[in-house]
């Protein structure tokens, strides 16, 4: 069994993150069955040292060199998970082909015959990370900054020559390590989920469309899940820079999705905000560091260390703590006195409302969080590594739909799956919201159409259609501006979102394979009261079409979605102009979860359709398409409408507008249908 350390919930062996809080979860204290034995027949493990969601760090010794080292070992039941060896397999590989000073030496890596237990051994580190110096001096002075940036430039050049991409670059994977002759060396950590673009094997873990990294230090094309090269690492060494400096990291919310919204979005704080007396060539070193744009940044990990030597002695500043020169050229500062910590190799996450709240042990984890760090579920959220395949494509330079709505479209829902999924794989129920209203069981509350209109198909509303305002100049989003008239035909649309219960039957007519989490009922057709009025998530575009086709119905445009939604009276919300969060099922204020079909009723339009501002986004059959006189760019994908359970208050607005590509299948997206007037 495995326990939160947060809730203190037991859970099954299986699982790798709380579903109630998101929280890593560990092993149940008791013996350690790994302490004392002896891995083929070389290392002794003496005590563990750290845990997390794939599996727990010792300290060992080899028997026959009398040396301490740190050895990973996976969790007995990932031991099989091929992806999860690889990235295993990867790490050792990966710091195989730098072979660098300032970067972690892995020395060896293997399966056991006869167990089967995967491990990977690594150099015994003791010092401490760099989180913890910036949590407790909060600003750094800007000697020490530039040798510590200088030592982890190194050793990502180094990785960049060998085609090696690191991707989830933080505090956390920079060790700071006191020598005997007072010299402080740097090591880089945790190169198991780098790109080994000179390698083909790993194709699969790290493929284009792959989301990997911690929200707070991520590039804006890698929160777009786009290829990377080494001026990602450049943009996350940015944001560690502006974090030495100013003890904040530039973009901070409530939410990974609103981080990750951020990166792509919002210029940065300026840094002398937070540091009256920073000097304006640092600024600017650091600024560049952090353009949206790849190639506005500098080219190089090396000339981004140049530019900051250039600019503290431009600023006046000497660089009093230059120590000695190694034969590699790494310069290492003297005079840190820090007491030693003890360090292992892939330090874990730490959480979204303060990013200093890292491990306040050096007992790090193994892809999770401290051994025994208690941390709330909306710190730990944003910091874990995000894993999720998807394919968009987005210009974030309009400021507006085209950078932030997409990005929440490739990552916001990314950001959730890990939990949503576990949610639904855990529980045969869904998590409670605190005031749902129950939904009607049967669907015989569709508002009757008035004399002379046409009769809606069951589950229908007939709009009558004709003209509207469409758009939203109120907004900071380019995308919903300028409000324009647009026209649309009559037609009927879904009173609700299309149900699990639904589109189970097309499943079962079309022989396909049902959405990802469904539990083995669900696949069966067996439904709790409230579950088979769930809409149907995990869909994608064009598994919504060929359901919409199959019951002879299509997708709506987005101009008919937004028509339904607010009519004729330019409302911004479908109850009305002001927002209230209780009105939907929205991720602001209350606890993140989906729910029925029909359970806000205070969230229906003018037209009596449900759940158009939260619950979960819909797909529409439009291209996402700059309005004329906007200053946006087209952007590609499909149109998203309406909010979602995970989402603020800005995407409940009837004019809010995100795209997605169409391959993409989320937890917080289903659909519902619109059929032509014959």
């Amino acid at each position: 069994m495995k326990q939160c350390p947060s809730c203190k919930r037991e859970m099954k062996e299986h699982l790798l993150f709380c579903p109630f809080d998101g929280q890593p979860l560990v092993s149940k204290e008791g013996h350690d069955r790994f302490i004392g034995l002896v891995i083929d027949d070389k290392y002794r493990i003496e005590e563990k040292i750290g845990e997390g969601g794939m599996g727990k760090v010792y300290r060992a010794t080899h028997v026959h060199m009398d040396n301490t080292v740190a050895l990973k070992i996976l969790h007995t039941h990932l031991a099989s998970d091929q992806t999860a060896l690889e990235r295993f397999r990867r790490e050792a590989r990966a710091a195989a082909y730098i072979r660098h000073p300032n970067a972690v030496a892995v020395t060896d890596f293997g399966v056991t015959k006869d167990t089967g237990i995967a491990y990977l051994v690594m150099e015994f580190l003791e010092g401490v990370e760099l989180r913890q110096k910036i949590k407790q001096q909060k600003q750094l002075d800007y000697e020490e900054t530039f040798f510590i940036v200088q030592q982890t430039c190194a050793a990502l050049q180094a990785a960049h020559a060998k085609g090696i991409i690191h991707r989830d670059l933080k505090p956390d994977n920079i060790w700071l390590l006191p020598t005997e002759d007072g010299i402080t060396r740097v090591k880089v950590l945790d190169f198991g989920i780098a790109k080994l673009k000179t390698t083909t094997e790993t194709s699969a873990l790290t493929q284009q469309g792959m989301i990997v990294g911690t929200p707070y230090y991520m590039s804006p094309e890698q929160c777009r899940g786009e290829e990377l090269d080494a001026r990602s690492d450049i943009y996350s060494m940015g944001v560690i820079l502006y974090e030495m400096m100013t003890g904040e990291v530039p973009f901070q919310a409530s939410t990974p999705v609103g981080v990750v919204l951020k990166h792509a979005n919002e210029p940065p704080r300026p840094p002398h905000e937070l540091r009256g007396e920073l000097p304006t060539p640092l600024e600017d070193v650091i600024l560049r560091a952090l353009k949206k744009k790849r190639e506005d940044r500098q080219e190089s990990a090396t000339q981004l260390a140049q530019e900051l030597e250039t600019a503290l002695y431009a600023a006046g500043i000497e660089l009093k703590l230059l120590g000695t020169a190694t034969p590699q050229g790494t310069l290492l500062p003297t005079g840190y006195t820090n007491a030693p910590k003890t360090a292992m190799s892939m330090q874990g996450s730490v959480g979204i409302g303060s990013p200093t709240q890292a491990a306040e042990t050096s007992q790090t984890a193994l892809g999770g969080a401290t051994a025994g760090q208690a941390t709330t579920p909306s710190t730990e959220a944003s910091q874990r590594p995000i894993f999720g395949s998807l394919q968009p494509s987005v210009d974030t330079t309009t400021g507006g739909l085209a950078g932030k709505k997409l990005i929440l479209a490739a990552a916001a829902f990314v950001v959730i799956a890990v939990v949503a999924v576990v949610i639904w794989m855990s529980q045969s129920t869904p998590q409670p919201s605190p005031d749902p209203v129950p939904p009607p069981s049967p669907r015989n509350d569709t508002p009757k159409p008035p004399p002379g209109d046409p009769n809606p198909p069951p589950g229908m509303i007939y709009l009558k259609g004709g003209e509207f305002t469409m758009g939203n100049d109120l907004s900071n989003d380019e995308f919903q501006k300028p409000e324009h008239p647009e026209t649309v035909s009559p037609f009927f649309m879904d009173q609700y979102e299309v149900t699990v219960e639904d589109y189970y039957k097309f499943m079962k007519a079309r022989n396909q394979e049902p959405p990802q989490g469904w539990s083995e009922s669900w696949k069966q057709g067996v439904f709790a009261p409230e579950e088979r009025r769930l809409p149907v998530t995990n869909v994608s575009w064009y598994d919504a079409q060929e359901y919409a086709e199959f019951v002879g119905k299509r997708l709506p445009t987005e101009a008919e979605w937004e028509y339904a939604a607010r009519g004729t009276d330019k409302r911004l919300y479908p109850w009305g102009k002001s927002f209230n969060p209780d009105y939907g099922n929205i991720g602001e204020g209350r606890p993140k979860a989906i729910r029925p079909v029909g359970s806000f009723p205070n969230d229906r339009s003018p037209f009596g359709l449900l759940d158009m501002a939260g619950n979960v986004a819909e797909w529409t059959d439009s291209d996402p398409r700059a309005y004329r006189g906007s200053r946006a760019r087209n952007d590609e994908g499909k149109v998203l409408r309406g909010g979602s359970f995970e989402v603020d208050k800005s995407f409940a607005l009837v004019t809010s507008r995100a795209a997605l590509a169409p391959t993409v299948k989320s937890p917080s997206v289903g659909f519902r249908c619109a059929k032509n007037v014959q």
